[in-house]
């Protein structure tokens, strides 16, 4: 995939996340962020794929994804949800659900199965990404706590 390649997908992610946050309505001061967000994450992935699996790719983009989302949380004094969301949207195995239950439909299990071991590699990838990175903010917030405690006690 060129590079022109992924920044007019990124440019669809883009109008894409940005609908998608209109329809779940987030604040509208928070929209171009999500879609950012949604945009530069499906760029991190489509660069991903070039050297690591399917898997491998998503756990990296929904690293970005998270962390660029608690990013602008603290920036715009916004939940993260509102950002995580509409952002995760391109990156949610939705195909390979469909894919699982067609195949299961049609009594070609091993396929079905196949298919819902990928969606589930997938989707723990996901949940993987964000919880580490939502560890690592709540980490960092307590180490600042108690930096102002310490400081304010002296």
């Amino acid at each position: 995939m060129n590079l022109l390649e992924i920044i007019l997908e990124m440019l669809i992610a883009f109008v894409a996340v940005y609908f998608i946050a209109i329809t779940l309505e987030a604040p509208k001061r928070t929209l171009r962020y999500g879609a950012l967000g949604g945009a530069l994450g499906w760029g991190v992935y489509l660069v991903g794929l070039s050297f690591l699996d399917i898997v491998g790719a998503t756990f990296l983009a929904s690293l970005f994804i998270a962390w660029i989302a608690h990013l602008f949380a603290r920036l715009l004094k916004t939940p993260v949800t509102i950002y995580f969301i509409p952002a995760f949207i391109a990156l949610v195995p939705g195909a390979g659900v469909y894919q699982s239950v067609y195949s299961f439909i049609n009594k070609e299990y091993a396929a079905a199965q196949q298919h819902l071991i990928l969606t589930l590699q997938i989707s723990g990838a996901i949940a993987l990404a964000i919880f580490i990175v939502d560890s690592i903010f709540g980490v960092l917030a307590r180490i600042k706590a108690a930096k102002e405690t310490k400081s304010a006690a002296d």
